[in-house]
């Protein structure tokens, strides 16, 4: 401790003389040492925790009304409440990881984020550290609704973290169980991907910083595919409500475990 001190000594020099006396007692150098100690281990438990997030953190995305609320009940094991409505807070549950055989395998953290845009800021963060995202989509109101579902999309793809680790996405094509309204998988994916090639176009031309997000999505001059972006993407047939969710739990296991 005491060659710590002498090594301390030359930085009281920068203290001002009318305080210096009182820094130069040895109860004064162990107090500043503790103080430090302590900083540098909250520091490194700090850094500790957001990597086990990072590693173990699944996000529930999509646009309001899409069902992540429904599905995340279903995961984590709880009653879907009567009634459920767009939330403007996330819920956050432990999700059991089943392997092929239907026994418990791991776990991990799910998320459900709302898709207010007045909560993107809560999104991106979450973002920041997920290992996996599913992005819900409403299969009966692909339609009328397909500019906000393919921004939502065009935001989660964008984003810098996700698109620099290359996060699993799989998106979940809900309210399957209503097959007389409900839209197939192949025209989901065809209508996003002719949404999001129109919005890679029109904002490469808006300004330089648009252009270099958008360019996360390829060259606009070629016909944007999903299954050839950045990140691996796969598309599922569910039904939350139903607990018809096997897809995604196959999803789960092949990114989680």
């Amino acid at each position: 401790m005491d060659q710590v001190i002498e090594k301390l000594k030359p930085l009281l020099e920068h203290v001002p003389p009318e305080y210096r006396h009182i820094l130069e007692t040895r109860e004064a150098f162990l107090a500043i040492a503790v103080v430090a100690v302590t900083i540098l281990l909250l520091t490194l438990s700090r850094l500790l925790r957001g990597s086990k997030s990072t590693a173990r953190k699944i996000s529930l995305v999509g646009a309001c009304g899409s069902g992540k609320t429904v599905l995340f009940y279903n995961l984590v094991g709880a009653q879907v409440p009567e009634g459920t409505v767009s939330s403007m807070v996330e819920n956050q549950g432990t999700i059991t990881i089943l392997n092929d055989k239907g026994q418990t395998a791991g776990s991990a953290t799910a998320v459900d984020i709302p898709g207010h845009e007045r909560l993107r800021v809560k999104r991106d963060q979450h973002l920041q550290e997920t290992k996996a995202i599913v992005f819900l989509i409403d299969s009966v109101e692909i339609t009328p609704h397909k500019v906000e579902a393919a921004e939502e999309l065009f935001e989660v793809l964008t984003h810098p973290s996700v698109a620099k680790r290359r996060v699993p996405i799989l998106l979940a094509c809900n309210k399957m169980d209503l097959e007389t309204q409900a839209h197939s998988v192949d025209f989901i994916k065809r209508t996003l991907e002719k949404q999001l090639d129109a919005m890679r176009k029109t904002r490469t031309s808006l300004s330089s910083e648009a252009a270099a997000k958008a360019a996360v999505l390829g060259k606009a001059e070629k016909p944007l595919v999903l299954s050839q972006l950045r990140n691996p993407i796969s598309v599922a047939s569910i039904s939350a409500l139903k607990g018809d969710v096997s897809e995604v739990h196959a999803f789960l296991r092949s990114t989680m475990l």
